[in-house]
């Protein structure tokens, strides 16, 4: 179920400002920063943009699902305000189209989803969740005025450089008062209230309550579980006998099985300039290439290299050594994102220079490190980290990971499922001309569209920490 952009904790930065409430919401505070709108709009504010064509529907249960172009453009100027996007510039119109379909389908779905807890009893909140839903609203109305405050400060002629504390209170309440105002001024252009901002995470609440009921049968069982992992398992030994860069490119492959003669390491590489590398894989590739003349130009250029390489060689296997440490300080592939990762590498040649793999396998012991090896990129120093395994423990946390996969991906179609039911059942229609977005042929209005990743799908790939390599990946 969608939720609204209520709770973003920071107010990014805006193309399109709009006056207080006026006669319409689209009116433009005419400031040399708005964009007018009144061209690319043809709706009043109380024209129906979406009803309901089922006849047998009583008269109030027509008017309740109707939707009003001032309810809808509220919360899409809204929307894309804050995700700094100008609805007139050419350059966001599939954006602008998306954030107008997804917003006209969210109010729709939330007058059925809200019919539905009201025919369910659940459409009142209990004094605990109520609780909760003030807790939540008020930390974002929080978050929303702690954006203001650089603004603030600037308005009551105070330094921006001030950090509020006890020692001046009246001026944190001068700044907090402040920054209620100046949120308050904001959303007034959008036809918003903080009154809004409440029903918002009321409703997103009671909408909860719905899904919590329609998925509170749903289960994965371990045996399932276990089916799945078994026929990855096998289909990860089929793809590796197939294709072994195919295997290496995929992650969750990896997760369940790994070739006996796969090994672990990590790596310190010392690169010639981009520009260099570049030359030298082109002269490779190049029909007729003379090897022993680029490998004359290569040579040429790691001497420019050698004296730190040789350095960072001495660092590494220096007695009591820390491997880790000397990355940090030498290697061009070092990123703070994967300090202490291994790398997993194959004991298969794809993708690997000849003298990086013997590198790698030519080393016999866990903790052996090699000396320089020479490639058209630089040089590699290869620490043997361990013999590459998936865990006992590594499964089990696989297979709870499936688990919760598996539940959430079936929680998800039960939801979307119903959801689609109910849009049929009132046969929603959109006024797409009003609501400005061009209407896709044989494309469902429903927009429950969940997205969460399940174990059905595999995830991206991870990719290597700076090899050249397509059949070594990261842990």
């Amino acid at each position: 179920m969608k939720k609204r952009t209520a709770a973003v904790a920071a107010m990014l930065a805006c193309t399109m400002m709009f006056s207080g409430c006026s006669d319409s919401i689209l009116t433009s505070s005419g400031t040399d920063n708005t964009t007018s709108t009144e061209n690319i709009w043809t709706a009043n504010d109380d024209d129906v943009v979406a009803w309901t064509t089922v006849d047998s529907l009583s008269a109030e249960d027509k008017e309740y699902y109707q939707v009003k172009f001032k309810d809808f453009y509220s919360e899409y100027a809204f929307t894309i305000a804050n995700y700094g996007l100008d609805e007139t510039n050419s350059a966001y119109a599939s954006y602008a189209q998306y954030y107008r379909k997804n917003i006209i389908d969210m109010l729709t779905n939330e007058k059925l989803i809200m019919k539905k807890a009201s025919e369910l009893g659940l459409d009142q909140l209990s004094e605990e969740e109520m609780k909760t839903v003030e807790e939540t609203y008020l930390k974002n109305l929080n978050d929303w005025y702690a954006s203001y405050e650089k603004k603030a400060k600037e308005a009551l002629g105070l330094s921006t450089d001030e950090t509020s504390g006890t020692e001046d209170s009246a001026n944190d309440e001068k700044i907090l008062e402040k920054e209620k105002e100046l949120f308050n001024e904001y959303i007034s252009g959008f036809g918003l209230s903080e009154e809004t901002f409440l029903k918002w995470q009321t409703n997103t609440a009671i909408q909860k309550k719905v899904n919590d009921y329609l998925v509170k049968d749903i289960t994965v069982s371990d045996s399932e579980v276990e089916d799945y992992v078994t026929k990855l398992t096998k289909e990860a030994k089929e793809t590796y006998e197939k294709s072994v860069s195919q295997y290496a490119s995929d992650s969750e492959y990896q997760k369940v099985w790994i070739p006996d003669d796969a090994r672990r390491i990590k790596y310190i590489v010392v690169s010639i300039p981009s520009s260099d590398y570049a030359e030298i894989n082109a002269a490779r590739n190049e029909s007729g290439a003379d090897d022993a003349e680029i490998d004359k130009m290569r040579d040429e250029k790691l001497a420019e290299i050698k004296s730190k390489a040789e350095t960072a060689l001495e660092k590494a296997t220096a007695e009591g050594a820390d491997f880790d440490a000397v990355i940090k300080e030498y290697s061009s592939a070092y990123s703070e994102d994967t300090e202490g990762q291994t790398t997993l590498v194959l004991n298969n040649k794809d993708g690997l220079s000849e003298a990086l793999y013997n590198g790698v396998f030519d080393l016999k012991n866990p903790g052996d490190v090699s000396g320089l090896i020479p490639t058209d990129g630089g040089y590699y120093i290869v620490k043997y980290e361990s013999k590459a395994t998936v865990t006992d423990e590594q499964i089990k946390e696989y297979k709870a990971t499936v688990k919760e996969q598996l539940l959430s991906s079936r929680q998800n179609d039960t939801t979307n499922r119903a959801i689609e039911e109910w849009r049929n059942a009132v046969g929603y229609e959109y006024d797409y001309d009003k609501l400005n977005i061009t209407k896709e042929e044989d494309t469902s209005s429903d927009s429950s569209q969940s997205s969460d990743s399940s174990a059905d799908s595999k995830t991206e790939s991870e990719t290597s920490s700076g090899t050249a390599s397509d059949t070594t990946t990261s842990e």
